[in-house]
């Protein structure tokens, strides 16, 4: 049973449109690409900041990527790395870290605190023109299995919660990840994130994995592996984009939203605004 929801994405960048089939995104862009802010304009303002996706938000971008972590007290928090010491002024593991611990630290360039996933998804709240890609840092083999299906579980419920249906995509490099929160919910949207250039196994695996997008790089990925993921009913997101000759990169390709380090520059740049 087919529904179709249309969204309209108004931002001074473009018009697109959500598609939501049987619970999954095939997220399409009318005029594309879609700028993803990542980590929330990591270069811009901070490292993964709640204050840095508002501020992108408040700027006209309409697209963002986050990571998610596990704490000590299984609880979501926003941080890239498990390693705390390179992005705040503290030490330590995540993993032995409690929440209250990890959002007391202050991120190294502005002292913002380190968002929990609760707050980052509040920025978003009542939103239903945006792409968010809340992107899966844990494997759930190495957590575990009651562990992993903690993690996935609460990252589900919270963003069914807290944002608003077609606005959010689960992203991961871990297929064991990404076949976890399948497993649990059905419904759930995931994107497989690829290390390399665009491949056929690549987009084949998104396929059997029940994929609604495939995350490749930009750097030798071709119109043709971007047009065969089309094909499959991918939604294609090429990453990095830092500038604009690179963002005319990849339009040329056909790609449906790209990440960048610098999304409020680019987006200006690209709008001439």
């Amino acid at each position: 049973m087919k529904k179709l929801m249309m969204v309209l994405v108004l931002s001074s960048m473009a018009v697109s449109a959500w598609a939501l089939t049987s619970g999954e995104e095939a997220f399409k862009v009318a005029e594309k690409p879609l700028i993803v802010s990542h980590r929330g304009s990591r270069a811009e303002v901070d490292d993964n900041a709640a204050e840095g996706f508002a501020k992108c938000l408040a700027a006209g971008v309409r697209g963002f990527e986050t990571d998610v972590r596990l704490t000590k007290d299984n609880e979501l928090v926003i941080m890239h790395d498990k390693d705390v010491a390179r992005t705040t002024k503290g030490t330590g593991d995540i993993h032995a870290m409690t929440l209250a611990e990890v959002t007391a630290l202050e991120l190294k360039k502005t002292g913002y605190k380190v968002p929990s996933v609760q707050r980052v998804m509040d920025v978003f709240k009542g939103r239903k023109d945006l792409r968010v890609e809340f992107e899966m840092k844990e494997s759930t083999k190495a957590l575990g299995k009651e562990r992993g299906e903690i993690y996935c579980r609460k990252l589900y419920d919270m963003a069914v919660k807290t944002m608003e249906p077609g606005s959010y995509v689960f992203t991961s490099f871990s297929v064991e990840t990404l076949t976890t929160m399948k497993t649990l919910f059905p419904d759930a949207p995931i994107g497989l994130i690829c290390g390399n250039p665009c491949t056929k196994e690549q987009v084949d695996k998104a396929v059997s994995l029940n994929c609604c997008g495939i995350a490749p790089l930009i750097k030798g990925t071709t119109k043709e592996m971007v047009d065969y993921a089309h094909e499959k009913g991918l939604c294609v997101s090429l990453w990095m984009v830092q500038d604009l000759e690179t963002y005319k990169l990849s339009r040329s390709l056909g790609a449906d939203t790209n990440t960048s380090d610098h999304p409020m520059r680019l987006l200006k740049e690209a709008t001439g605004k």
